[in-house]
């Protein structure tokens, strides 16, 4: 039987990598360390329902695509660092740059020139409005500022860290 996209033990799916015409790009650790990149991108069906509702409504108001990474390994185990990223229901996005690079040497961090933060607000607004939409972390106090639901985390300045709830 061909496997048309890869699918774990809870039944939850591989995001889907490249998408012609996706308002989003994958992005995961290049470093050859294991159960990174691709492998930690097995999203809960909801998660996947919100990036497809997301990267349409960012299409519609930006012609750049915005980056997703860590979400979760196969059937939820712990990796690296992470305590969280086991439930398919926490995802890491790059905040906004004011180029268009996409892909693994598109990292940025709200210090850099190259950063976006108007555009990264919409996004993170974007996110926040949707109903499914917990907890928002990430460090730069102007966006905390623009919106209130944003808070620090140690290590959020160079990606944003969002989480839904596992049931609508």
């Amino acid at each position: 039987m061909l496997e048309v996209q890869p699918k774990d033990t809870r039944g939850y799916f591989i995001l889907p990598q490249a998408p012609e015409d996706a308002g989003y790009y994958v992005y995961g650790n290049v470093g050859h360390r294991p159960n990174t990149g691709h492998l930690a991108q097995y999203a809960h069906p909801n998660l996947l329902s919100l990036i497809f509702y997301i990267e349409r409504e960012w299409q519609a108001i930006d012609d750049r695509r915005f980056g997703i990474g860590n979400i979760s390994i196969a059937g939820g185990l712990e990796y690296d660092d992470h305590k969280s990223h086991r439930k398919g229901v926490e995802m890491d996005i790059r905040p906004v740059r004011k180029d268009k690079l996409v892909g693994p040497g598109a990292q940025v961090s709200r210090f850099d020139a190259v950063y976006d933060r108007d555009a990264t607000i919409k996004l993170i607004r974007l996110f926040v409005q949707h109903p499914m939409v917990t907890k928002v972390f990430f460090n730069d106090d102007k966006v905390q500022q623009a919106i209130g639901r944003v808070r620090s985390w140690r290590g959020h300045d160079d990606h944003i860290h969002l989480e839904i709830r596992e049931r609508p």
